[in-house]
């Protein structure tokens, strides 16, 4: 009886964490994100059976896991070809090369990268990774005045369409997501139906501020 108990229990929190990283990944399964970085919760089972790889198996998107800690493991879910578009943009790719990044050399060797520099803490640069306006991005590593407002998914920089708009996209295709989980218990279901999401893109600025 304490085994399936336990069964039950850990049934169901691996339930409330797929569906929390479907929502939370929404963005990234439809194309409109080029990755998100989450902190996944581990159980005890999960731990025995490979910490949180099984629930990310289940996720079906590509990951990189980039550091485990007793309680979860943080890591960043991304979408291949938007991953790539985002770090080859030529601010960007500019901005990393000039700091020791492999920009030339791909996404997979710019992820490869990212894990390495994480061992010694958090990297700043993944806001490239992350789709964030590259003056958002440099604003912070630079110090510059900030325009950032309370609830706000990262702090903004300079002027704020860009960065608005962006989040009000990202919050409207979790909510999205939020709606498809409740009416459909079927992750494949739901993962198809995010997945045909529609939305529009948002301009990328190829003007640079000064200072930014």
């Amino acid at each position: 009886m304490l085994i399936d108990a336990w069964s039950m229990i850990c049934a169901r929190h691996r339930e409330e964490t797929l569906t929390f990283l479907t929502v939370k990944t929404a963005a990234v399964r439809c194309g409109a994100k080029p990755a998100e970085l989450l902190r996944v919760p581990v159980s005890a089972p999960q731990a025995a059976g490979g910490r949180s790889r099984g629930v990310c198996a289940a996720l079906g998107l590509p990951h990189r896991i980039l550091r485990e800690d007793a309680a979860s493991d943080l890591i960043l879910f991304y979408h291949p070809e938007r991953l790539a578009e985002a770090l080859g943009r030529p601010r960007a790719a500019a901005f990393l090369g000039a700091r020791g990044w492999p920009a030339a050399a791909g996404a997979e060797a710019m992820l490869d990268e990212l894990a390495r520099r994480w061992e010694a803490g958090p990297t700043h640069e993944v806001g490239f990774f992350l789709g964030y306006p590259p003056k958002d991005v440099a604003g912070f590593l630079h110090a510059a005045p900030e325009v950032t407002r309370p609830g706000d998914r990262w702090r903004v920089f300079g002027e704020e369409g860009e960065s608005r708009r962006l989040m009000r996209l990202h919050r409207a295709l979790e909510l999205r997501a939020t709606a498809v989980c409740v009416r459909d218990p079927s992750p494949a279901t739901r993962f198809r139906r995010i997945r045909a999401f529609g939305f529009e893109k948002t301009p990328v600025r190829t003007t640079q501020r000064k200072g930014a």
